[in-house]
């Protein structure tokens, strides 16, 4: 979610506590703050830095406000050279007095989210990750997936932060523990009618009466069990009902019971299973390099290790490694994310012992439940944070574009696949097409998109009016396209990718690859994507054909779909314009400031031509004649009009 703009209004929002809250008028200078720094309460509380233009600069949190407020102040030789480009900066001064210190840590970790001061450590980004929902609040509990988490009787699990892998193991689980999906149940115990999930098999027809509410909840209880991470505890009951069963010789029940046996234990399988104490534990690795930060959340529950968590902090530059540890963790851990029992840090946050009961006390109020941070303790803790700590380290080396070889393990799955499909020397991060779109020769058009990491960055996006080739010649203007591309490489406006993708066959990528000759795109690999069978055209070989669905034909797939749209976009606009334009431009002694004019009063050529020639004479500049001419100039219909 996008900081919201900071303005004066913060420091009296509703959401800020009931507490005194103070502010200056702007000063210029540390000794017009005297005044208010002289007047701050010794008592815990949060205090807001603000620059000229009232922007959020810093928040603190103070165990005693006069005390930490003043350090601030202190003689410049005595503290970093942020702090001093941070004092420099700072023209008021406001702070929010609150009862303890972890009122003021909690209200610092709130505002710190919300205002993303530069001075802060703070989440890059601050997503929201699915939680499944079960609504044991009803008397028939449904399954749905939310953003949030609401304190309204509902049970909720997560947050997942591989949405792919959450959907794969709810699809999976709903064969086990069939659960309704109707919103309203009560219409249909009304209309004793069953529904579509009931005959195939996707729900137990508790509506119906086909499962009472006891076995029905029990059976949600079960879900909610496997969820918790208590999985190995919930496959021994469902061997003891299959044990039950056979000796009733209830078969078919049996059965079922041994199928279901056999898909929780193909889930469990597919999980990583570690030696380390507590029902859940996080284990949290962070690495740090310019300024950034990158953190890895190992998520473990009931000895499995269920998902990996990433996220970015920015402003880690001059302080400890257990600060930025300390830090994360107070950002990350909002009061309604899902808090374990224990978390496992490398670096002991805040690298004081009080900071880290601070924290813990911190945690255990907003998980309502005692709460642990340690480093770690034995080896399978150690060697889990350095696996954590390696894999933020080498994110954030490919983030900065210098990870070394054999770093491939943390590129997408997608890069390596094209890796080995293409015998290409590194994973491509970087890709790029380009596509061609005209209408018989007209209005020719090129475009050229970018992902990255399978995603696309638009700031590098580029649209080309190509202005060298006369009439419908694809391959000429491919190579325009590509030859303007590579001057701005020459430049260094944008980088190079590390691939390049052609809209085309051999034709088109061969035009592409000779523009690019005696370039800074030279030695760059290129390929084409022929739409006809979806082939993968490379330079001088047999043309590879994969599987529709292999993930690198599908990320090949998405890139030249995104570039046909961008071009077709850019063509339509231009045609559409051209089409008003080339209309009005036809009518002798009409300038172009009054055909804006008629434009701006009627909206298109179509409907100037339905006007009347009184209405025409409205507009200043024009007289009965030259309104005359403008109807005598359109009287027959152009293409392309609106």
């Amino acid at each position: 979610m996008a900081p919201r703009s900071p303005d004066r209004r913060d420091a009296g929002s509703p959401t800020d506590p009931p507490h005194a809250v103070a502010s200056t008028p702007a000063s210029g200078s540390i000794h017009a703050l005297s005044e208010k720094l002289a007047a701050l309460p010794p008592q815990p509380g949060v205090y807001i830095f603000r620059d000229r233009k009232g922007d959020v600069l810093y928040v603190g949190k103070a165990k005693r406000l006069d005390l930490r407020v003043r350090s601030h102040f202190q003689d410049p030789g005595a503290v970093g050279p942020k702090q001093v480009a941070l004092i420099r900066k700072v023209h008021d001064v406001e702070f929010i007095a609150v009862e303890s210190e972890i009122d003021a840590l909690m209200l610092e970790a709130t505002l710190v989210r919300e205002k993303q001061p530069p001075y802060n450590i703070r989440l890059k980004d601050d997503k929201r990750y699915p939680y499944v929902r079960v609504s044991w609040e009803e008397a028939y509990p449904r399954l749905t997936l939310v953003r949030r988490q609401q304190r309204d009787g509902a049970r909720y699990f997560g947050p997942y932060t591989e949405v792919k892998g959450l959907r794969q193991l709810l699809h999976l689980t709903r064969s086990i523990f069939p659960m309704r999906s109707c919103r309203d149940i009560e219409s249909h115990i009304a209309a004793k009618r069953e529904c579509l999930d009931f005959h195939i098999g996707r729900c137990t027809g508790p509506c119906i009466g086909a499962q009472s509410r006891e076995e029905y909840r029990a059976m949600v209880e079960e879900f909610c069990d496997f969820l918790s991470g208590r999985r190995e505890e919930v496959v021994a009951r469902f061997r003891t009902l299959l044990e039950e069963a056979s000796a009733r010789r209830e078969y078919e029940r049996a059965g079922k019971l041994r199928d279901q046996i056999r898909k929780l234990e193909s889930i469990l399988a597919r999980q990583r299973m570690v030696d380390v104490g507590g029902a859940s534990v996080d284990i949290v690795g962070v690495a740090r390099g310019d300024g950034e930060a990158c953190a890895v959340v190992l998520k473990i529950r009931d000895r499995c290790v269920v998902a990996r968590d990433v996220r970015w902090l920015r402003g880690a530059g001059s302080v400890s490694d257990g600060a930025v540890a300390g830090a994360f963790v107070g950002l990350y851990y909002a009061p309604d994310d899902a808090i374990p029992e224990t978390l496992v840090v490398e670096a002991d946050p805040g690298d004081l012992p009080e900071e880290r009961a601070l924290l813990e006390s911190f945690l255990s109020r907003s998980a309502a439940a005692p709460v642990r941070i340690r480093t770690p303790r034995d080896p399978a803790e150690r060697a889990l944070a350095r696996t954590a700590r390696r894999n933020a380290a080498m994110l954030l080396a490919r983030a900065r574009g210098d990870a070394p070889d054999g770093l491939s393990g943390v590129v997408g799955e997608e890069s390596l696949a094209l890796q080995r499909s293409l015998s290409l020397s590194r994973p491509p991060r970087r890709l790029r097409c380009f596509d061609v779109s005209n209408l018989q020769g007209t209005y020719v058009v090129a475009s050229m998109v970018t992902f990255l990491d399978g995603r696309p960055v638009k700031s590098e996006y580029r649209r080309f009016r190509v202005r060298t080739v006369e009439g419908q010649d694809d391959f000429a203007s491919i190579a325009e396209a590509v030859r303007r591309h590579a001057a701005r490489v020459a430049e260094g406006t944008l980088p190079a990718a590390d691939l390049y993708v052609i809209d085309g066959g051999q034709g088109q990528l061969g035009a592409a690859r000779a523009a690019a000759a005696g370039t800074p795109l030279e030695s760059a690999p290129f390929v084409g994507l022929a739409k006809r069978l979806e082939e993968i055209v490379r330079p001088g070989g047999a043309p590879l054909r994969l599987s529709r669905r292999a993930p690198e034909l599908r990320l090949l797939q998405r890139l030249r779909d995104e570039a046909h749209r961008f071009a077709i976009t850019y063509h339509r606009a231009l045609r559409g314009r051209g089409a008003k334009e080339s209309a009005l431009d036809a009518v002798p002694g009409l300038g172009p400031r009054r055909r804006a004019l008629l434009l701006a009063r009627f909206g298109s050529v179509a409907r100037i031509r339905r006007e009347p020639v009184g209405s025409l004479t409205e507009i200043p500049g024009i007289g009965r004649a030259m309104a005359i001419r403008i109807q005598e100039a359109l009287a027959a219909p152009v293409g392309g009009e609106r």
